[in-house]
Protein backbone atom coordinates (compact mmCIF):
# COMPACT_ATOMS: atom_id res chain seq x y z
CA UNK A 1 0.00 0.00 0.00
CA UNK A 2 1.06 3.26 -0.83
CA UNK A 3 1.78 6.35 2.00
CA UNK A 4 -0.77 8.15 0.05
CA UNK A 5 -4.01 5.59 0.16
CA UNK A 6 -2.39 4.50 3.69
CA UNK A 7 -3.01 8.22 4.77
CA UNK A 8 -6.17 8.49 3.62
CA UNK A 9 -7.35 5.30 5.11
CA UNK A 10 -6.17 6.73 8.31
CA UNK A 11 -7.50 10.15 7.72
CA UNK A 12 -10.80 8.44 6.55
CA UNK A 13 -11.18 6.41 9.75
CA UNK A 14 -10.57 8.95 11.63
CA UNK A 15 -13.44 11.48 9.94
CA UNK A 16 -15.36 7.98 10.56
CA UNK A 17 -14.67 7.45 14.20
CA UNK A 18 -15.46 11.24 15.04
CA UNK A 19 -18.57 11.19 13.42
CA UNK A 20 -19.54 7.79 14.97
CA UNK A 21 -19.32 8.88 18.33
CA UNK A 22 -20.80 12.17 18.08
CA UNK A 23 -24.59 10.31 16.26
CA UNK A 24 -24.15 7.91 19.45
CA UNK A 25 -23.69 10.59 22.37
CA UNK A 26 -26.22 12.70 19.88
CA UNK A 27 -28.63 9.61 20.39
CA UNK A 28 -27.98 9.51 23.80
CA UNK A 29 -27.97 12.51 25.24
CA UNK A 30 -31.36 14.33 23.04
CA UNK A 31 -33.33 14.46 25.94
CA UNK A 32 -30.65 15.37 28.75
CA UNK A 33 -30.60 18.62 30.11
CA UNK A 34 -27.00 18.49 29.08
CA UNK A 35 -27.57 18.26 25.40
CA UNK A 36 -26.45 22.10 25.00
CA UNK A 37 -22.56 21.77 26.52
CA UNK A 38 -22.26 18.50 24.88
CA UNK A 39 -20.31 20.11 22.04
CA UNK A 40 -17.84 21.72 24.29
CA UNK A 41 -17.62 18.70 26.23
CA UNK A 42 -16.80 17.22 22.59
CA UNK A 43 -13.85 19.67 22.08
CA UNK A 44 -12.13 16.97 24.10
CA UNK A 45 -12.60 14.37 21.71
CA UNK A 46 -11.71 16.20 18.65
CA UNK A 47 -8.35 17.36 20.07
CA UNK A 48 -7.65 13.34 20.81
CA UNK A 49 -8.27 12.68 17.55
CA UNK A 50 -7.02 15.05 16.11
CA UNK A 51 -3.73 14.61 17.84
CA UNK A 52 -3.78 10.53 17.07
CA UNK A 53 -4.49 11.07 13.38
CA UNK A 54 -3.56 14.49 12.09
CA UNK A 55 -4.99 18.04 11.27
CA UNK A 56 -7.44 16.75 8.13
CA UNK A 57 -9.40 14.52 10.47
CA UNK A 58 -9.84 17.57 13.35
CA UNK A 59 -10.88 20.02 10.66
CA UNK A 60 -13.07 17.81 8.86
CA UNK A 61 -14.52 15.80 11.80
CA UNK A 62 -15.23 19.19 13.56
CA UNK A 63 -17.29 20.34 10.80
CA UNK A 64 -18.87 16.81 10.17
CA UNK A 65 -19.92 16.54 14.14
CA UNK A 66 -21.34 20.23 14.36
CA UNK A 67 -23.65 19.33 11.47
CA UNK A 68 -24.59 15.83 13.02
CA UNK A 69 -25.63 17.66 16.39
CA UNK A 70 -27.29 20.64 14.70
CA UNK A 71 -29.38 17.86 12.72
CA UNK A 72 -29.81 15.14 15.32
CA UNK A 73 -29.29 17.00 18.91
CA UNK A 74 -30.80 20.16 18.94
CA UNK A 75 -34.67 21.54 18.35
CA UNK A 76 -35.98 21.38 15.39
CA UNK A 77 -34.81 17.99 15.01
CA UNK A 78 -33.89 16.28 11.46
CA UNK A 79 -33.23 20.37 10.61
CA UNK A 80 -30.10 22.39 10.24
CA UNK A 81 -31.16 24.84 12.33
CA UNK A 82 -30.47 25.74 16.12
CA UNK A 83 -33.22 27.38 17.58
CA UNK A 84 -31.10 28.13 20.61
CA UNK A 85 -28.76 31.02 20.53
CA UNK A 86 -26.31 29.00 23.46
CA UNK A 87 -26.54 26.07 21.49
CA UNK A 88 -25.72 27.72 18.33
CA UNK A 89 -22.87 29.43 20.06
CA UNK A 90 -21.13 26.13 21.62
CA UNK A 91 -21.82 24.47 17.98
CA UNK A 92 -19.65 27.43 16.78
CA UNK A 93 -16.94 27.43 20.00
CA UNK A 94 -16.94 23.34 19.17
CA UNK A 95 -15.62 24.30 15.37
CA UNK A 96 -13.20 26.66 16.20
CA UNK A 97 -11.80 24.75 19.11
CA UNK A 98 -11.61 21.47 17.30
CA UNK A 99 -9.97 23.03 14.54
CA UNK A 100 -7.73 25.45 16.68
CA UNK A 101 -6.16 22.71 18.91
CA UNK A 102 -6.08 19.93 15.76
CA UNK A 103 -3.43 22.82 14.17
CA UNK A 104 -1.46 23.30 17.66
CA UNK A 105 -1.34 19.42 18.72
CA UNK A 106 -1.19 17.52 15.36
CA UNK A 107 1.96 15.76 14.60
CA UNK A 108 4.29 17.42 12.75
CA UNK A 109 4.73 15.79 9.53
CA UNK A 110 8.76 15.19 9.02
CA UNK A 111 10.21 15.89 5.60
CA UNK A 112 11.24 12.94 4.77
CA UNK A 113 7.75 11.66 4.56
CA UNK A 114 6.61 13.83 2.39
CA UNK A 115 5.28 12.67 -0.98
Amino acid sequence: MSKLSAALVRVVFGISLCAGMSFALAQLFAGSALRTALPLCYIVVLWVLGWRYGIAVGVIGSLVCAFIFAHFLFEPTGSWHVQDAVARRNLLWMVLGGVSLSYLFAPAESPRNRP
